[in-house]
């Protein structure tokens, strides 16, 4: 039995490390060809030769590449792998008796170094589709990569996109009429046009209401931003459009309910009617800055796709701020350093810029700055209740969110006593909840998903505002609002987003949507829910859990609501047949 068992691992061993030599070495030569023709890692476009003639395909591949010497090679490569592998198991190796405790305790040893050895330190993130980026030189990002791993992702990433559905421009029609029309003009705005006042736009990382909503004199979460949010206009009864950074990031910045479009098929694809391209049409230069990594989720390509005039990522920040490398935590460096170099810009470029950027400082694991933050001598128990964690992990959670708002408030002040004070308009929300807190369905159906929404407008720059910090909202309203304040009659995109300064004008677009809950004034509709819930008051996002029976147009709206969404984005994408 025993020279079976032996006999047994020689042989599969043996075809197993054949077998992964020999995917190496093909994959090697794939990454190379791949790289020589696209100028990319191997990407979902790989899986587009399902689409192609596969004979005529082949017939290029035998005619254009060694794919015969490419073989040879791969099967000499295995062949020296068994080799080397039937001579290792034979080596002789003196016996040794372990006792049972040292015997465990070295092979748990082996394992961690093991683990080790494939993933790299604990402390920073792991190479991923997301984050693999190391070099201001594109070319070494993608030729270093392992060509079997970036293959990998895009199969993970052609299976999610198989998902993609839409419905036909008549169904469209039909919904546009009962819901809302899909693309509005902006107001005419005669102080806009001659101001041209530059735009920041900042999408924080969970910057979410599920802790701002301990916030108060005694208890300061907002640290130097508390200030703001006190002169400025701020609406706090507001969804983010998903959960998820991506997500939000594509519904926001790219109108794409399809979060993962900067890594699709699309990816090479420009698209049109993004708030980008609006901006651009309107004479604006377009950057993008970003705390974390160029490479997380394809992000900086995508955006050269459309036309983003500038992209900044962590990789210029240590570079231009050496000392910020001290603060990466492996998604990122502290956002600190991201602000510093957006007041840079904006002092050289006071107006005809819009600026988007994307924080990291309150994403996981967490890595604070020594700045000085508000003291908290006494956390609420009922915020502590919610962070089922050690001590140390809830205060790390706490100064992290503290800290991110904290260093947004410090730049505000910044730039409040700026030269460039009246000519910038900066609106601010979150990417999503916090994570880490813990939800109480019976109160928290749609605050738990909720996220602030900020606004500073110098005074001169205001025209015909209308105030109502209880107004209902979510992130499709965040461009229509700024189109109006700083843009004149330009047709754009809206999917149901309206001003939320301007007065009412059509009740349709008085509500905030939310990939899992949406609402309006009446009150609170989780996806899958064939009941509406009822707010605690009329100035919180938090329900009471008292139910009521929805009409036809609330039982069917979620779905009418993301069919519409989806056949926008199909058909600026080209797929309708129109």
């Amino acid at each position: 039995m025993t020279q079976f068992l032996k006999k047994s691992y020689f042989v599969l061993s043996s075809i197993y490390i054949a077998l992964i030599a020999f995917l190496c070495v093909i994959f090697s030569f794939i990454k190379y060809y791949y790289y020589e023709i696209y100028k990319s890692k191997i990407d979902i476009f790989i899986f587009s030769a399902k689409d192609d003639n596969i004979q005529a395909l082949f017939k290029i591949i035998l005619n254009d590449y060694p794919i015969f010497t490419i073989l040879i090679l791969a099967l000499f490569c295995a062949l020296i792998c068994i080799y080397i592998n039937i001579k290792i198991l034979k080596l002789k190796f003196k016996k040794y008796r372990l006792k049972p405790l040292m015997l465990i305790f070295s092979n748990l040893l082996l394992i961690l170094i093991y683990v080790l050895a494939l993933r790299g330190p604990f402390k920073h993130v792991a190479i991923n589709v997301q984050n693999y980026s190391f070099s201001q030189f594109e070319v070494l990002n993608d030729i270093m990569l392992n060509p079997l791993m970036a293959f990998a992702w895009a199969h993970k990433q052609f299976k999610e996109e198989n998902k993609f559905s839409f419905i036909d421009t008549n169904k469209a029609k039909i919904l546009e009429e009962e819901l809302f029309p899909l693309f509005k003009t902006s107001a005419k705005n005669e102080i806009a046009k001659n101001a041209k006042a530059s735009i920041y736009i900042n999408l924080m990382e969970s910057f979410g209401l599920n802790l701002l909503e301990f916030s108060d004199k005694k208890h300061n979460f907002l640290g130097a931003l508390d200030k703001h949010f006190k002169e400025d206009f701020v609406f706090t009864r507001f969804l983010s459009s998903a959960n998820g950074t991506i997500n939000s990031f594509a519904h926001l910045f790219f109108l794409s309910p399809f979060g993962n479009i900067s890594t699709s098929s699309f990816q090479k694809q420009h698209l049109d009617f993004t708030p980008m391209q609006i901006y651009k049409k309107a004479g604006y230069k377009v950057i993008f800055i970003y705390a974390g990594n160029g490479s997380w989720q394809n992000i900086k390509n995508y955006l050269n796709i459309l036309g983003i005039d500038e992209i900044i990522d962590e990789n210029d920040l240590i570079k231009e701020y050496p000392k910020a490398a001290q603060t990466e935590n492996g998604y990122g460096v502290a956002d600190e350093f991201m602000y510093r170099k957006i007041y840079e810009i904006l002092e050289k470029n006071p107006t005809n810029t819009l600026i988007i950027s994307l924080s990291i400082s309150n994403h996981p694991p967490y890595k604070i700055p020594t700045n000085e933050l508000p003291i908290l001598n006494d956390i609420p128990k009922a915020l502590l209740d919610k962070l089922p964690y050690k001590k140390d992990k809830q205060e790390n959670i706490i100064k992290a969110y503290i800290y991110a708002n904290n260093e947004f408030g410090k730049f505000l002040s910044k730039v409040k006593q700026s030269s460039f004070k009246d000519s910038i308009i900066i609106a601010a929300t979150g990417d999503h909840r916090v994570r880490d807190l813990s939800i109480d369905y019976n109160t928290q159906k749609a605050l738990a998903f909720g996220v602030p929404f900020y606004l500073y407008i110098p005074k001169k720059l205001q025209n015909n505002i209308y105030y109502d910090k209880d107004r209902i909202g979510s992130h499709k309203d965040i461009f229509p609002t700024l189109y109006d304040l700083s843009l004149s009659e330009v047709k754009y995109l809206s999917l149901g987003g309206r001003n939320l300064l301007a007065k009412i004008n059509d009740e349709r677009l008085e509500f905030g949507f939310n990939e899992v809950v949406w609402i309006d004034k009446y009150g609170i509709y989780p996806k899958g829910s064939n009941k509406g819930y009822f707010y605690e008051n009329n100035e919180s996002l938090k329900d009471n859990n008292k139910d009521f029976k929805l009409d036809t147009y609330h039982k069917n709206f979620y779905e009418n609501y993301k069919n519409l969404n989806y056949y926008q984005l199909a058909k600026r994408l080209k797929l309708t047949n129109e």
